[in-house]
């Protein structure tokens, strides 16, 4: 099944679904966002080492500018990883794509 998840172009195109937030020592202030990140690329494991190298990821969208506490951390986890379809609809990846996505992401964290 992972041969093929192209599109209608014929390329292949990945979303990565991740909850993301900005946590701040006042918790009101805290900000909570879904990202879609997209990623095009001619193989679903090309799309995913080039996702997997954005690790150290532009957090901007969780950063509330008018907060006036300090900021603690920003974090996102990963929901789900999508391909758009010969329909261009977007369905759920197999379980190989997640797998190979977890290693290539390690990977690039290593290499920093």
């Amino acid at each position: 099944m992972t041969d093929d998840l192209k599109n209608a172009d014929g390329k292949v195109m990945i979303r990565f679904i991740h909850e993301a937030a900005g946590l701040y020592e006042d918790e009101d202030e805290n900000v909570y966002e879904t990202l879609h990140t997209r990623y095009q690329a001619d193989t679903w494991q090309e799309a995913c080492n080039d996702a997997a190298d954005c690790w150290d990821w532009d957090d901007e969208d969780v950063i509330n500018f008018d907060a006036e506490s300090e900021i603690s951390e920003t974090t996102r986890d990963l929901e789900t990883i999508e391909y758009q379809d010969v329909n261009n609809e977007w369905v759920e990846v197999p379980a190989e794509v997640y797998e190979f996505f977890e290693k290539a992401e390690e990977r690039a964290f290593a290499e920093g």
